[in-house]
Parts: C-alpha cells; sequence; structure tokens
C-alpha cells in the first residue's frame, strides 16, 4: 500500500480547487476512454486542462497573499534576550521592561558607626520604543524613590537627520550630562555595584532635564547637552533660579573591534547657579546602604563650578580595564572661613575586569557603553554562566584652602556570576585604605555587599 505525502515545498490546494482540477481530470479521461478522437480534439481538451490547471493555480496564490500580515500588522519579536511588540513595517515598537536590585552589606566600622541591612538598590519599571521610525521614548520609575525623584530616563528622540552621512540623535528629557565615563553607564552593566566615589561626586551627576545631541561618527562620538536642577530639586530663598548645566564631550576609538576596543575621551562641564548657591560635597565609600559619608565638605556658598575630565577604556577579550581622572573648581565662595577661595577637587580611578569563563562583555562602541553579558553556556544550557572577577582603587580629594573635606583611597575586590544573561548576582570587598582630613579624620571602615539582579 502506498501513501501520497506531499513533498517538501509542494502547496496544498483549497478543498474547492482540489474537487475542480479532479473533476476536470476525470472529465477529460472519460471523454478520452469513451469515444476515439482525433489529434485536435485531443489537444483542444488538453489546452482546457491546463487552462484549468491555471485558474486553480491561481486561485491558491490569490488565498496565500491573502493570508499575509499586512503592514500594520502587530507581531512578537525577541530583542537581546527580551520581547517586544512590532509592528510588520518596523515603524513602530513598543517594549516593558524592568530591573530588580537587592542589595546587603555587613560593615566593619572602625571608629564611626555604620549600619548593615538589606534593602532594594532599584526596582524599576520602564516603557520604550519607537514611533515612525526615526523618534525614539523612554519613560523610567524608580519605586524606592518618591514623587519626581523615582522618574529617571524620561525622554524622546529624534534620529532622522544624516548630516554628512553621520548618524545624529537628538533626546529632549530627564537625562545624564554628557560627562565621564562611569557616568555613561547603566546601573546593570558597572563593573562594581557602586559608582566610585570620585565619579559620583566629580562626574555627571544627576540626571537633569534639557536637550542633548549626539552626533556619531565611525569611531568618534560628540555630544552637547544644555539642562537644568534635577526633577524634585526646588529653588532656596536665596536663589530662586536653576542652575544651568553645560556640558560637552568626545570620545574616539583608536581601536574598534567586536571584543577588541580602545576608547579615549575628555569631557568640559560648566555649571552656573545664576546666583551664589549652596553648595555641600559628600560621598559614601562605594557602598549605599549605610548612610556614613567619610568625607564631607560641608556646605559653602558660590555661583558655580567648572568641571573637566579625562579617560581612557580598554577591552580585549575577557580583560577589560577603566581609567578616569575627574577634576571640578569653583567660583568664589561667598562667606565662611574659606571667603574668596576657589576650591579645587580632583579624583580618579583605575579598575579591571576579567571573565574567567572567556567572554567579552557586550560593548557599544558607538556611545561608549556596555551592555548585558551573554554566558558562553548558560545555566539554562547545562553550562556554568559566566564568571568575573573585578579589582579597582580609587581616590578623591575634597580638601583645598579653607575647605577640609578630607581625601579618601578605596580598595574594591569583587566576583560577578552571569548564570544567564540578564541575571547577576556580585559578592564584592571594600576597604577605605586611607582617610586624610576631613571631619572622620583617619577612619577606615570595611564592608562586604552582595546584589541580586534580574532585568527584563
Amino acid at each position: 500500500m502506498s501513501t501520497n505525502t506531499p513533498h517538501k515545498g509542494t502547496s496544498i490546494l483549497c478543498p474547492r480547487a482540489t474537487t475542480a482540477l479532479a473533476f476536470s481530470c476525470l472529465l477529460v479521461a472519460g471523454t478520452i476512454q469513451a469515444a476515439p478522437v482525433n489529434q485536435q480534439e485531443l489537444a483542444d481538451r488538453v489546452q482546457a486542462l491546463e487552462e484549468a490547471l491555471k485558474a486553480v493555480k491561481a486561485e491558491a496564490e490569490s488565498l496565500k497573499a491573502s493570508s499575509k500580515p499586512g503592514p500594520h500588522s502587530v507581531k512578537i519579536e525577541e530583542r537581546g534576550g527580551r520581547m517586544q511588540l512590532a509592528t510588520e513595517d518596523g515603524n513602530f515598537t513598543f517594549r516593558i521592561g524592568g530591573r530588580l536590585l537587592l542589595d546587603t552589606a555587613w560593615y566593619d566600622a572602625d571608629e564611626s558607626p555604620m549600619g548593615s541591612g538589606t534593602a532594594f538598590r532599584d526596582a524599576r519599571l520602564e516603557v520604550s520604543g519607537t514611533m515612525y521610525r526615526d523618534w525614539s521614548y523612554v519613560f523610567q520609575y524608580d519605586f524606592t524613590g518618591d514623587g519626581e525623584g523615582g522618574v529617571k530616563d524620561a525622554k524622546i528622540g529624534y534620529h532622522g537627520l544624516k548630516p554628512a552621512g553621520k548618524e545624529l540623535n537628538l533626546l529632549l528629557g530627564n537625562q545624564f550630562q554628557p560627562f565621564g565615563l562611569e557616568s555613561q553607564q547603566s546601573g546593570k552593566y558597572k563593573l562594581f555595584m557602586e559608582l566610585t566615589p570620585p565619579t559620583t561626586l566629580l562626574g555627571a551627576g544627576a540626571r537633569r532635564v534639557g536637550i542633548r545631541e549626539d552626533l556619531i561618527g565611525s569611531n568618534w562620538r560628540w555630544s552637547f547637552a544644555v539642562a537644568q536642577n534635577p526633577l524634585g530639586s526646588r529653588a532656596t530663598d536665596a536663589n530662586r533660579n536653576d542652575a544651568v548645566d553645560v556640558a560637552t564631550q568626545f570620545n574616539i576609538n583608536p581601536i574598534q573591534e567586536k571584543g577588541h576596543v580602545l576608547s579615549l575621551g575628555a569631557s568640559l562641564r560648566h555649571q552656573s547657579s545664576n546666583g551664589s548657591d549652596t553648595q555641600r560635597l559628600r560621598a559614601r565609600a562605594q557602598s549605599d546602604i549605610s548612610a556614613f559619608r567619610p568625607v564631607d565638605t560641608g556646605e559653602f556658598i558660590s555661583d558655580g563650578f567648572t568641571a573637566v575630565g579625562v579617560h581612557g577604556l580598554y577591552q580585549n577579550g575577557p580583560f577589560e580595564l577603566w581609567s578616569e581622572y575627574l577634576q571640578q573648581k569653583y567660583d568664589a565662595i561667598n562667606g565662611g572661613v574659606a571667603n574668596g577661595e576657589k576650591p579645587m577637587f580632583t579624583g580618579g580611578y583605575v579598575m579591571a575586569g576579567y571573565m574567567l569563563t572567556g567572554e567579552a562583555r557586550a560593548y557599544d562602541a558607538k556611545n561608549n557603553v556596555f551592555g548585558a553579558t551573554t554566558p558562553a553556556k548558560s545555566l539554562s544550557q547545562g553550562g556554568i554562566g559566566a564568571w568575573q572577577l573585578a579589582a579597582g582603587y580609587s581616590t578623591l580629594d575634597l580638601s583645598d584652602g579653607g575647605i577640609d573635606g578630607g581625601e579618601m583611597d578605596m580598595l574594591m575586590l569583587g566576583v560577578n556570576w552571569f548564570p544567564q544573561q540578564r541575571l547577576r548576582f556580585s559578592m564584592e570587598y571594600g576597604n577605605v585604605v586611607s582617610l586624610d582630613g576631613g571631619p572622620y579624620d583617619g577612619d577606615k571602615p570595611s564592608f562586604v555587599q552582595a546584589r541580586a539582579q534580574l532585568e527584563f
């Protein structure tokens, strides 16, 4: 007994078309058998059969075409381990995502008390996508904040301009100023759980509401932005005007290959308070659970500051090396023991990471930011995921003239485990190696902290 099975690539016709074709074949065959025919009659019947077959094929093609999705049909697609909705023509995309960062820390206090504990560092939801292909949007809210303070990235972008064939991105909303290297990285993809103290105080700072442009060439990027105060900040009685913050950055990649990058950059930033305003710089010891801040300038009044920074990043396969120097010089102080002085605060760091399992961390060379690590063989694939060792040393000097905020040196060691692409567990050891001057002179606390991180 034989079975008639359609071969691969053979179209299966609809029942009506199949019935018509079978009836035509039987009719022709029966007619041929019923009576002898001449050659002309046979040719006419074959031609009729071919025309009937052609009509059936045309009907099948018509049915196939009508089943195709239209340009505005919505599909579900996967992008980088996350799901999003998109129209067939690519004009619109939409994604709901978020992140959950749970931290715990144990402190070995030296002289000043520090409180160990556990807390959510970030519990964030976001919506993002594109409109009419050239427009983008993102809105994030962190539920560990309150009111406006919980709003993170909230911006729209236009990407349709291509001056001289270059990529130009225009962004309006709540976003980071283009300053520094570590400041630009997502909190999910930093080498350590927290920013280094010099980056925290002398880097880009908090997000601000403003406009930003990024002009991107084949291996370089120039950014410029103008912004005002962070969301949630309010004018004081002494100065009811928002500060104006102007920043620019140029970055070039002499080496730009997949898994092999050398990136160099310089940043300039100026902030004017539009009148004297109260300033204060203080920093934690690269751990967020404890509120203890070993370095603290106290309050002083100044019109603003000018900041500069230079940075370098080298990645070669599983190895990466970061380094940055930051400097912030304030306008003349008004009143107090440092009256008339223009203090300058400095800081920098060097840190390195190495993937024990051989992966190269994902790096966006155009925007100079790291992305999600993809294990060579994840836990769900029967592997051990990706493992990374990290080490860093930073220094921050907040003492100059009549301002004695202290100078702090920090050592950080860590291990990161990525069992899946968007799942990370971290364990770190931190130690204030030295603390000279300031309100807590000589204090040298240490700590162990850990994080469980999920993004979707």
